[in-house]
Order: C-alpha cells, then sequence, then structure tokens
C-alpha cells in the first residue's frame, strides 16, 4: 500500500494528464481523417476535446507546483543574498498556496452553481460539471502540493540552493519514477550538480538518525 500512494504522489498528475491528452490526440485525427476522407466527424469531438484541454490545465497547475517547474522571472532575484532567494521561494509558495485555496473555493462554487441548474452539454447529454469539476480538483490538488513544497524548501533551507529548488523533483526521487525516456531523465539530471546528490543523501541520512533516535 505505501508503494503504491508513493507512486501516485509522483505520478497522479502525469498519469491521468496523459490519458486527457491522448484522448484528445486521438479524437482531433479522427475528425481530421473524418473531415479529408467523409467529409463529416464525430459531432462531440470538439466539446470532448475541451473538457480534456480544460482538466490538462488544471493538472498541469498541480503537476508544475509538484516538481518545481512553475515559469518564474528570477533576474532580480538572483542578485539577492541565498537566504534571501531562499525566503522570497518561501514566501511565493504561501502566496500561491492562499490563491489556491481561494480559487478552490470559487471553483467548488461554479460546481455546486451547475449542479443546482443541472446545466448540460450542447453535444452530449451529461453535465457539464463532468468540466468545471477541473477546476477544484485541480486547485485542490495544487493546495496539497503546496504544502509538500513548502514542507521541502523549510526543511531543506540550510542546504545549497540546487537543493532548495529540485527542480523537476530530482533528489526526492520523482525523476526516476515519472520520467521513462533515458535521454530526457539524464536530460534534467543535469539541471541538478553532482554535489547536490551527495548533499541530499547526507541530508537523508541525518534527518533519518534523529527520526529513529
Amino acid at each position: 500500500m505505501k508503494k503504491i500512494l508513493h507512486w501516485l504522489d509522483i505520478n497522479v498528475e502525469a498519469f491521468f494528464g496523459m490519458i486527457m491528452f491522448f484522448i484528445m490526440l486521438i479524437i482531433i485525427l479522427v475528425q481530421v481523417f473524418g473531415r479529408n476522407l467523409f467529409g463529416t466527424g464525430v459531432p462531440w469531438g470538439e466539446e470532448v476535446c475541451k473538457f480534456c484541454y480544460v482538466w490538462v490545465s488544471y493538472i498541469g497547475l498541480s503537476y508544475a507546483t509538484r516538481n518545481s517547474i512553475h515559469i518564474e522571472i528570477d533576474a532580480v532575484r538572483r542578485l539577492m543574498p541565498e537566504k534571501v532567494q531562499k525566503s522570497l521561494m518561501i514566501f511565493t509558495q504561501v502566496v500561491m498556496l492562499i490563491l489556491f485555496i481561494r480559487f478552490f473555493s470559487g471553483t467548488l462554487t461554479n460546481v455546486v452553481r451547475i449542479f443546482e441548474r443541472n446545466n448540460r452539454a450542447l453535444t452530449i447529454d451529461i453535465s457539464q460539471n463532468w468540466m468545471y469539476m477541473a477546476g477544484p480538483i485541480g486547485y485542490g490538488l495544487g493546495v496539497v502540493r503546496c504544502l509538500q513544497t513548502l514542507v521541502w524548501k523549510v526543511r531543506h533551507f540550510n542546504c545549497s540552493m540546487p537543493v532548495f529548488v529540485n527542480p523537476y523533483g530530482v533528489l526526492n526521487g520523482g525523476l526516476d519514477n515519472y520520467c521513462f525516456d533515458d535521454e530526457l531523465r539524464a536530460e534534467y539530471r543535469e539541471q541538478v550538480p553532482e554535489e547536490a546528490y551527495a548533499e541530499e543523501a547526507a541530508f537523508r541520512a541525518k534527518h533519518g538518525r534523529k527520526k529513529e533516535g
């Protein structure tokens, strides 16, 4: 059970997003070939693709938070002392957490409103909540990932910047579990200096001894 939860912790967004992406891709291909070969496509294709795109977007928000790969402008921050940089990054995570909680509440209100009005999709007889539920689920996962990232950064505050930033979750096992392409894995690993692996291993060993004691 512990292994399953660990796998889900690392892969749930990537796995679900991949499924939505391939569904969207297959429908688009069917639409293209159908219209070019037979002069028509499936009437519900565009709307299903829209549903999938919304889900990929919201799940991607949580995925980027989990792996510290949100787009950011850090030109000014990099001019500051290391501890100030770390403090600003933690502050940013706190701001993101507050915003995600606020957006979670707003999107959940939309879901309740649509449920009460029984709004239906245009081309298929299903509730529009099959799309709008992506909002609270995406932001809910974002809240969880923000909390995880905050705990990580607070615990590693005194570590070097490559360990503190931890892009793609390389140093806490994420890369080996969700990246199955050897060349891509090597490319991501190159973003973290070799010294950071030893530093993280020493941190884990030290933390483990404290926990056991």
